[in-house]
C-alpha cells in the first residue's frame, strides 16, 4: 500500500521522463516515491514503533546513477532511520531523571511528614480535632509514598517482575490506588470539618469524628475495589502498569469530585469569614481565615494534575517541561502538605517561639 506524498516529495513528482530517477519502493517500514538521481527524499518516521519519534525524519538517498543507496557493510538498499531513534536515548535519560525525581520526592515527603507527625503527637498543647484530621491526612500520605517507592523500586524498575506478573504486584497496585483515594478524601474531610465548624455550627469546636474516619479511610476502598475487579476482568495487563485504560476513571472520578466539592466548601467558608470579619472583627474569624487559607492553597495545587494530565504538549521541549511539572506536583505532595499544614502552621510557629523563649530563659 503506497503512502500519501509528503510536501517534500511532491516537488519531485513532475520531473521530466528522460531524467534519471529511482523507482518507488517499499523498504519494509515506509513507502518511498520516485526520486530524482542525486537527491535525498525525506518523510516522517513511522508512528507504529514505540521507540520511534514520529516527529523526526527518515531519509533515503537516490544516487547519481538512479539507484537507491546501498549500505557498504551489507550491500543492501538502505534507508536512514537513525534520527528516528536518536530521541529514544534522550527519552531514556529523561525517564531515569524522572524516576529518581519521584524516589527523592517521596523520600522527602515521608521524612517531612514523619517529623510533622512527631511534632503533633509529642506536643499535646497542639492537640485538637483539626490537628487530629491533619494527623490522619499525613498518615495517608506517608503510606501512599511508601507504596509508591516500593512499586517504583521493585516493580517499575524490575522488568523480570513485570514479565512474571505475580499477584503481589497487583495487590501493591490496589493499595497504591486505595491510598491515593485516601489522600484526597482526607483533604475533603479537612474542608468538611472547617465548613461545619464555621458555616454550619458557627465556631462550635467539638464534632463527631467517626464520620470523618469513615469518609477518609472507608470510602476510598469502594472505587479502589471496583477498579481492581474491573481491571482483572477487562484490562488485565502485567502488574496493571498501563495507564492506557479508561478504568482509571473509576478511581480518578471520585477524586476529582472530592476536589470540586472541597473547593466549593472552601470558597463558601471564605465568603462567610469575610462577612464576619467585616461585620464583627471577631478574633476567631481571623484565626479560622488563616486555617482556611492553608487548605485553599493546597486544594488547587493537589488537584491541578487531574486538569492538565490529558494535555501533554506535542512539542519536545514543552513536553519535557510538562513532565517535570507533573512529577513535582505528583511526587512532592507529601512535602507540600507537611510544609503548609505543619511547618507554616501559625500554632506550630507560636509554639516554637514559646519553646525557644523558655530555652533561652534557662
Amino acid at each position: 500500500k503506497m503512502s500519501h506524498h509528503t510536501g517534500e516529495q511532491k516537488q519531485f513528482i513532475f520531473f521530466s521522463s528522460h531524467c534519471l530517477y529511482c523507482n518507488r519502493t517499499w523498504d519494509g517500514w515506509l513507502c518511498w516515491d520516485d526520486t530524482p538521481a542525486g537527491t535525498y527524499t525525506t518523510q516522517n518516521c513511522p508512528n507504529y514503533f514505540p521507540d520511534f519519534d514520529p516527529t523526526e525524519k527518515a531519509t533515503k538517498y537516490c544516487d547519481e546513477t538512479g539507484n537507491w543507496f546501498r549500505h557498504p557493510e551489507t550491500n543492501r538498499t538502505w534507508s536512514n532511520y537513525t534520527h528516528c531513534i536518536a530521541y529514544t536515548k534522550e527519552k531514556l535519560k529523561m525517564a531515569y531523571i524522572l524516576y529518581y525525581m519521584a524516589i527523592v520526592g517521596h523520600a522527602l515527603s515521608i521524612a517531612s511528614l514523619l517529623i510533622s507527625l512527631a511534632i503533633f503527637f509529642y506536643f499535646r498543647s497542639l492537640s485538637c480535632q483539626r490537628i487530629t484530621l491533619h494527623k490522619n491526612l499525613f498518615c495517608s500520605y506517608v503510606l501512599n509514598s511508601a507504596f509508591t517507592i516500593i512499586n517504583l523500586i521493585f516493580v517499575v524498575n524490575n522488568p523480570k517482575v513485570v514479565e512474571r506478573n505475580p499477584v503481589g504486584c497487583k495487590v501493591l497496585h490496589f493499595f497504591h490506588m486505595y491510598m491515593l483515594g485516601c489522600n484526597y478524601f482526607w483533604m475533603l474531610c479537612e474542608g468538611i470539618y472547617l465548613h461545619t465548624l464555621i458555616v454550619v455550627a458557627v465556631f462550635a469546636e467539638e464534632q463527631h469524628l467517626h464520620w470523618y474516619y469513615l469518609l477518609g479511610w472507608g470510602f476510598p476502598l469502594v472505587p479502589a475495589s471496583i477498579h481492581a475487579v474491573a481491571r482483572k476482568k477487562y484490562f488485565d495487563d502485567n502488574c496493571w502498569m498501563s495507564v492506557e485504560t479508561h478504568l482509571l476513571y473509576v478511581v480518578h472520578g471520585p477524586i476529582v469530585a472530592a476536589l470540586l466539592v472541597n473547593l466549593f466548601f472552601l470558597l463558601n467558608i471564605v465568603r462567610v469569614l469575610v462577612t464576619k470579619l467585616r461585620d464583627t472583627h471577631r478574633a476567631e474569624s481571623n484565626m479560622y481565615m488563616k486555617a482556611v487559607r492553608a487548605t485553599l492553597i493546597l486544594v488547587p495545587l493537589l488537584g491541578i494534575q487531574f486538569v492538565i494530565f490529558p494535555w501533554r504538549p506535542e512539542n519536545r521541549l514543552a513536553g519535557e517541561i510538562y513532565d517535570y511539572i507533573m512529577h513535582i506536583l505528583l511526587h512532592y505532595q507529601g512535602l507540600l502538605v507537611a510544609t503548609i499544614f505543619c511547618f507554616f502552621n501559625g500554632e506550630v510557629r507560636t509554639w516554637k517561639k514559646r519553646q525557644t523563649h523558655l530555652y533561652n530563659k534557662l
